[in-house]
């Protein structure tokens, strides 16, 4: 797609911050006729250039836990290990670095099932050289919270509250979604922006209990709306996955300055370790980044490794570095 105008901007990065956004509130915060903003924000979707879904935590609702996948690969494999590792229901993204000939995917697993994963489904692929898992104990920010500089922090809080990102890494020790929640995730999953009308007449339940549900599944960590974007698109080609050594008891407070910056898209924490996803306009602006986190007190070591291709974003499959309908 074309590069988006500052309006085209504006309107994504509000979709980033709120999916299901109505265009009349979007209007009201940019200060723009809804026709308008309601015109623009339709072509970007038509266009691909935002996805509007739902992800179901994995582990809110069931005994799976977060990780993070770094497999080194031949470089003749590479681009097969990432489709791989694309295609297994566990992950929920999946990319591969250009520093090293290396996958990296974000991974949901029950722990009675890393052994199977690991050392049979894995260790079967052609061309995997090594591997390292590491548990995610803690989220200060998933794409869901993003805030890039295209909006003020106002109009990023008028358009909806900022989101606590802990909760998707915590156990909420419920049981799994009843087939009425289920099916509502799954709609929402196919469409994110679908109205309450349209979702209460798919499940032939009352508009009431639509919006409840919702409500909780949202409020709760188990299901969070998120925009997947046409980052180029949307003026923010590059992306790296950062990895911060702490010393001490400082990675909390890392976390949470990490998670502040406006390029984080996500960050979390496994001990000491911590990882994050960025995406800035150039490359030239990942050197101040790292050199920033590299001076602050209690930063063991910083590094940066630039995304070569992605082949999964919030469950959504890539092809090509495109993403493709199911159908096609």
């Amino acid at each position: 797609m074309e590069q988006l105008d500052s309006l085209d901007r504006q309107i994504m990065a509000a979709l980033v911050r709120n999916g299901r956004a109505p265009w009349r509130l979007i209007a009201e915060v940019l200060g723009q006729q809804e026709r308008t903003v309601a015109r623009r924000g339709n072509k970007l979707l038509e266009s691909g250039a935002v996805r509007i879904n739902a992800f179901v935590n994995p582990v809110a609702v069931s005994s799976r836990t977060a990780f993070l996948l770094r497999v080194q690969a031949t470089p003749r494999e590479l681009r097969n290990v990432c489709s791989w590792l694309a295609d297994q229901d566990e992950s929920s993204w999946v990319s591969a670095l250009s520093g090293a000939n290396e996958a990296v995917a974000g991974m949901f697993l029950a722990p009675d099932g890393l052994g199977e994963l690991l050392y049979q489904r894995l260790a079967a692929v052609d061309g995997i050289q090594s591997f390292n898992l590491m548990p995610l104990f803690d989220y200060f920010r998933t794409p869901s919270g993003w805030m890039p500089d295209v909006l003020t922090k106002q109009q990023y809080a008028a358009l909806h509250s900022d989101e606590d990102g802990r909760l998707a890494g915590k156990a909420s020790g419920r049981p799994p979604l009843d087939e009425t929640s289920r099916m509502l995730a799954m709609l929402l999953h196919g469409n994110g922006r679908a109205t309450l009308d349209e979702l209460a007449s798919e499940l032939s339940v009352s508009k009431a209990t639509v919006s409840r549900r919702l409500d909780f599944m949202t409020s709760t960590g188990i299901v969070f709306i998120r925009a997947v974007v046409d980052l180029v698109a949307f003026g923010f080609p590059v992306e790296s996955l950062l990895t911060v050594t702490c010393s001490g008891s400082s990675s909390t407070t890392m976390g949470e300055y990490i998670a502040g910056l406006p390029v984080t898209r996500w960050a979390a924490a496994s001990g000491d370790q911590l990882v994050a996803q960025v995406a800035v306009t150039a490359l030239e602006d990942l050197g101040p980044l790292l050199a920033d986190l590299q001076n602050r007190d209690g930063v063991a070591a910083a590094r940066s490794s630039v995304y070569a291709e992605v082949f999964k974003r919030s469950t959504l499959r890539y092809y090509d570095g495109m993403f493709q309908e199911p159908s096609q």
